[in-house]
């Protein structure tokens, strides 16, 4: 008989940090709002809770813009209240699911102004995809890759004194620029991060743009009539669904199961395989389901 994983059939309830409970009068949610309401969460019948991102943000896109992924923005309190949080929720019996945002980081993370400090080449601009343009200077985006926010995937640096220089790709916000998970300091990267919070006991992750970490290397056009977020189950796009994603999740199974107890898994949204299946998930299950039509 297969193991039955307690978020398959678990409740789980999303909460957004910044509007959810203020616990001090500033106006702005907090973790130790949260912690204040959890016996109402119980009463509801709720498993899990999901937090979306709390981490020091310029908050940019809600906190999907990550200037550290391993500490809690003051906005919402601190590690200590992260952990206070925590033991509470296993207290009552409800466990903590937390979003990890591995496709981008925020322009404030140290890495990206160490990259752009940096000259093109080096190793600090390895960790993101930085390229050339396109054109006799440079002055065209390396491809014509369309941002989920509108307008071009890329943003071009200026030197200090102005002059234009090397472009990096942003699928979503330019103040959210792509990492390259081709480079293995990424993955150290990430694997430290998720033994940091496994490692304070928390229950799962849900995966932000679960589909897009793994570009196509050569970087190749669209079509100029492709929508920029299109998951139809059809339509290929060179920076969503690539075979590569299964790989890094493998590596983070791996790690999950140093620890004891079952951990959840939940990507924001699916990817096709080679054998035609595409992975989905509902808020309560990550569940398999054909692609074709037979």
């Amino acid at each position: 008989m297969l193991q039955a994983h307690w978020w398959r059939d678990a409740a789980i309830y999303q909460i957004y940090v910044r509007s959810f409970a203020d616990s001090n009068g500033d106006g702005e949610g907090d973790l130790a709002g949260i912690r204040e309401r959890l016996p109402h969460l119980v009463e509801l019948g709720v498993d899990a809770l999901w937090l979306t991102p709390f981490y020091v943000s310029p908050l940019a896109d809600g906190g999907y813009d990550v200037a550290d992924y391993r500490d809690v923005d003051p906005r919402f309190g601190t590690l200590k209240d992260f952990d206070a949080l925590l033991l509470a929720a296993h207290d009552l019996g409800v466990r903590v699911i937390i979003d990890v945002v591995p496709n981008h980081s925020s322009s404030a993370h140290r890495w990206f102004r160490e990259a752009v400090a940096a000259e093109p080449g080096g190793p600090e601009r390895a960790r993101y995809l930085f390229r050339d343009g396109r054109g006799p200077d440079g002055e065209q985006p390396p491809n014509n890759w369309k941002s989920i926010f509108g307008g071009p995937a890329w943003t071009r640096l200026k030197r200090p004194d102005g002059t234009p220089e090397q472009w990096y790709l942003h699928l979503f916000d330019p103040e959210q620029p792509d990492f390259d998970w081709t480079n293995p300091q990424v993955h150290a990267e990430f694997d430290d991060v998720l033994r940091f919070w496994l490692d304070r006991g928390v229950d799962g992750f849900r995966i932000d743009v679960a589909h897009g970490m793994v570009k196509d290397p050569d970087l190749p056009d669209i079509a100029d009539d492709a929508r920029a977020d299109l998951l139809d189950g059809s339509t290929t796009l060179p920076y969503f669904d690539q075979d590569g994603v299964h790989g890094i999740y493998r590596r983070w199974a791996a790690i999950a199961a140093e620890y004891p107890g079952d951990r959840a898994w939940w990507p924001r949204r699916g990817w096709r395989t080679p054998t035609g299946w595409r992975a989905t998930c509902v808020p309560t299950s990550c569940t398999r389901r054909s692609t074709s039509s037979t």
